[in-house]
């Protein structure tokens, strides 16, 4: 069973080098590492230079800026059986590949794997997970998967391409993962959250622009998730959950520009979101 990682990197060095570090630790070695380099400069060819005759890497030079649209000229280029999205920023424990593997080996009817997330010196991490195994539905898909957490059997995407609408760098600025989540339990393909299995990733500090641009992706990725993929039961979840819960804090708080900023950022992605015009979110 052969592992297709692919990195979209832009304004990183250092951390690809601790990551293929942590891949030079795996005790399960079979897979690529594609990288999809979007700088000007020759940061990231010259790490590939260093490590091109230590592991299997696959150096793509990108002139697109863009998070999906990166990751889909990186799929392009997928192998193996099992496929991942690991973050330029993110560090593999050592057994992770292998639990991946095992846990793949010993479950035929599952089609996708996530674990949970953490500091690499700390408890906290950026996804607000269920401190529990759990199935994957589409009620827990926001805290049951982010994207450099999520494998998937190669098979249960091939009719898949992340939408270029979402996701860092684009208009809509996140959701891309989840949208991922979305399409494959959309073609039936269970999934199974791994509470206690971790890959580390810094925490991140959200600015205001952040706040809005997440926003924006969070609200275009529900509209998606119920006129697109027909999850019509996330509706009264969506606006009540999402929206009036969040405008109820803003009116009893209203100093935090974050929150505010966030919500406008839902309300905007969803009422401007289009359907991709491309034909790849084809479903069962």
């Amino acid at each position: 069973m052969k592992f297709s990682l692919v990195m979209a990197t832009l304004d990183r060095k250092d951390e690809i080098v601790i990551f293929i570090k942590s891949l030079l630790n795996q005790s399960y070695t079979n897979f690529e590492l594609i990288i999809v380099d979007q700088n000007k400069d020759n940061r990231v060819f010259d790490i590939y230079n260093a490590y091109k005759n230590i592991i299997n890497i696959i150096y793509i030079k990108s002139n697109q800026k863009g998070l999906s649209l990166n990751r889909n000229i990186g799929l392009k280029r997928c192998s193996g059986d099992i496929i991942a999205f690991p973050d330029d920023d993110c560090e593999y424990n050592n057994d992770t590949l292998n639990n991946v593997f095992n846990f793949f080996s010993h479950n035929n009817t599952y089609g996708f794997y996530t674990s949970n997330t953490r500091e690499k010196d700390g408890n906290k991490g950026i996804l607000n997970a269920k401190n529990t195994d759990s199935e994957i539905t589409i009620n827990n898909i926001m805290y049951t998967g982010i994207s450099f957490t999520i494998f998937t059997r190669k098979e249960c995407i091939k009719d898949f391409k992340f939408d270029e609408q979402l996701g860092v760098g684009a208009r809509f600025g996140s959701g891309e993962e989840s949208d991922l989540l979305f399409f494959l339990l959309k073609n039936n393909n269970k999934g199974y959250y791994h509470a206690n299995s971790y890959i580390f990733h810094p925490a991140k500090t959200e600015t205001i622009k952040k706040c809005y641009s997440y926003g924006k992706g969070y609200g275009a990725l529900y509209k998606k998730a119920i006129w697109v993929y027909k999850f019509n039961e996330l509706i009264i979840p969506f606006f009540y959950n999402i929206i009036l819960k969040e405008l109820i804090k803003v009116c009893i708080y209203p100093y935090e520009k974050g929150r505010f900023t966030s919500l406008k950022g839902r309300l905007y992605g969803f009422v401007f979101y289009k359907k991709p015009c491309h034909g790849v979110h084809n479903w069962k």
